[in-house]
């Protein structure tokens, strides 16, 4: 058996609201403007799940071990709402997905980088970004949160 990266569907949407308990961990993840306490309805509105090109990663026993998202902002396609299944964190998974998503953006061959933002005190996304590539750039002029969060960007090769 191998993992699986595939299009997020509705059911998967209502099985990652479970992996936030509090407002704290869905800030980190969605950003400010994502309501909490949620219910299905604003999850799926807030998550902009179709919006945006969803994508799940799924291990070997086909669990749903970690969710993204691929856009395009600022000539670049833009990783957004990165998370790995709370129970899965520290093994890899992250990386995988990471993996997975450039890969799909470079398969789309519509930009030639990669970018996210991420919270400055998130320190093992930041980390997990910098092994992979990914070099603190400067922050674009017109976005929010300057002083809270860092944008990095790496090539597509």
């Amino acid at each position: 058996m191998s993992w699986s990266f595939d299009p997020a569907g509705a059911a998967d949407i209502d099985e990652l609201m479970t992996w936030f308990p509090d407002a704290a961990s869905v800030d980190i993840w969605g950003g400010p403007r994502f309501r909490f306490p949620f219910d299905q309805a604003s999850f799926h509105e807030d998550c902009r799940w179709q919006e945006y090109s969803s994508y799940c990663l799924r291990d070997p026993e086909k669990r749903f071990v970690a969710f993204g998202q691929i856009g395009k902002r600022y000539k670049r396609s833009h990783l957004a709402r990165l998370i790995a299944h709370p129970e899965m964190r520290g093994r890899g998974v992250g990386r995988r997905l990471l993996e997975q998503l450039v890969e799909t953006a470079r398969e789309a061959n519509e930009c030639q980088e990669v970018a996210l933002f991420v919270y400055r005190h998130n320190t093992a996304a930041l980390q997990c970004y910098r092994a992979l590539g990914f070099e603190i750039q400067e922050y674009p002029e017109d976005a929010p949160m300057r002083e809270l969060c860092f944008y990095l960007s790496r090539a597509i090769s």
